[in-house]
């Protein structure tokens, strides 16, 4: 499995001859910054938004990605994906933004998109086994801040942990408050490679991916 990271909540996920594309920023998105391109067999988005749903970044030759948008059950190439509703909040307007939990390789993820509350939702909890991998936002200002996202990810006892959406510049305070919290001294990688057997000894393990 390869985690490849491209700032805000943009994310890849290789597999073999598989890739996922996880909320791909469109080229009108609020940072400012020209999104990576590249083809993607499937593409989730958690919320209806310019930073979060740009699926033309992620089709390649004029090939489409099968597009799982919202919340339900969705089964494709053998994989399921479980999305729950929660609430986001962009510049005071409020949106739908899905929580997604899924299986690749064996691993377990949940993407927790643009979660606006520390409190999940009890239909969340009940659906919560195991995670092996969480993504979570950490940078406030409308999504969690680093003290929240703490909080939420004690709901899930994940053994990797991969923080997303701190900001343009990446804010160095941010990062610093949530790796005290998570009494981490993570380091930055430009990407994460790795295997199911790979995870057995860890708990609560910083992630820190650079945005390519």
């Amino acid at each position: 499995m390869i985690i490849t990271y491209y700032g805000k909540q943009f994310f890849k996920l290789q597999h073999g001859d598989f890739t996922l594309a996880i909320n791909p920023l469109s080229k009108d998105n609020t940072l400012g910054i020209k999104p990576a391109k590249f083809g993607s067999q499937l593409a989730l988005s958690s919320l209806h938004h310019k930073d979060f749903n740009g699926f033309e970044a992620v089709t390649y030759n004029g090939e489409e990605p099968f597009l799982i948008y919202g919340p339900g059950s969705y089964e494709i190439k053998g994989y399921t994906f479980d999305g729950f509703p929660s609430e986001a909040n962009i510049d005071g307007k409020s949106y739908i933004n899905t929580i997604y939990f899924f299986t690749m390789e064996d691993i377990s993820f949940c993407f927790l998109g643009d979660i606006f509350d520390e409190h999940i939702d009890q239909k969340v909890k009940e659906f919560i086994e195991t995670v092996d991998v969480i993504f979570v936002p950490i940078g406030g200002k409308g999504t969690l801040d680093p003290i929240q996202a703490s909080k939420v990810i004690r709901y899930f006892s994940p053994k990797v942990i991969i923080p997303m959406d701190f900001g343009k510049d990446r804010d160095s305070k941010v990062l610093e408050v949530f790796l005290k919290e998570m009494s981490s001294h993570a380091k930055e990688e430009a990407k994460y490679v790795f295997k199911k057997k790979d995870l057995e000894t860890l708990n609560n393990h910083v992630v820190l991916l650079k945005a390519q």
